[in-house]
């Protein structure tokens, strides 16, 4: 599960966007986000879905290697 998370991360940085707004367009807290980034909090397959549709990429590309 790191892969995703770090993809998650990468695909974030990348587009220069902060914790804080992925967290706002999820309608989650910042530090419920920063959980999600730092693996202290489990990423559930909704959240995934969300995340994706946030980031206008395919799930999959969150689950590559």
């Amino acid at each position: 599960m790191n892969h995703v998370i770090r993809n998650i991360r990468k695909i974030r940085i990348d587009r220069e966007l902060s914790q804080e707004n992925v967290a706002f367009n999820l309608k989650i807290s910042q530090s419920s986000y920063a959980k999600l980034e730092s693996g202290q909090s489990r990423l559930s397959i909704d959240r995934l879905y969300q995340l994706a549709v946030y980031f206008n990429v395919p799930v999959e590309e969150l689950l590559k290697k």
